[in-house]
């Protein structure tokens, strides 16, 4: 036993486990990564316009970054959600913007940016990750009015 008034060692929490639907986000994104980065070198080799290799270097960009938010969000970051649902909705963006003015959307990376921000609205997810407090949670007010 330790005598009263020293610091007791500090105990490490247990490990929390990765919940399923953020192992699947984080794969799912790691997916949408690489075949956006496949998409890209495949348009860079068949060469074109530059509108065509500006899209492509778009697409190769927002794959880069896909793939390093995936990997932060294997690791439970607090801020991959936030990146996670930024880089999906930019990803949609950009290919409404392809739909609309150019007529080679690629629609397969729509669909799997859809089913990202699709995964990642449920507020177990948005929990799991930190973007939101647990339920049954009272936030305390930063700025708190003192009743007299």
């Amino acid at each position: 036993m330790e005598p009263p008034g020293l610091p007791t060692p500090a105990v490490p929490a247990a490990r929390e486990r990765r919940p399923v639907a953020v192992t699947l986000v984080a794969v799912l994104t790691l997916v949408v990564g690489a075949y956006g980065i496949g998409h890209a070198m495949l348009t860079f080799v068949r060469g074109g316009s530059a509108s065509v290799l500006s899209e492509g270097s778009v697409d190769l960009v927002l794959s880069a970054a896909g793939i390093a938010i995936g990997v932060a969000a294997l690791r439970m970051r607090r801020w991959s959600w936030v990146a996670l649902m930024t880089w999906a909705l930019v990803g949609l963006v950009h290919q409404l913007l392809r739909r609309f003015f150019y007529d080679n959307p690629d629609y397969l990376s729509m669909a799997l940016d859809t089913v990202v921000v699709l995964v990642l609205t449920p507020l177990d997810v948005q929990i799991a990750f930190g973007a939101r407090p647990p339920r049954n949670v009272t936030l305390e007010s930063r700025h708190p009015v003192e009743l007299d």
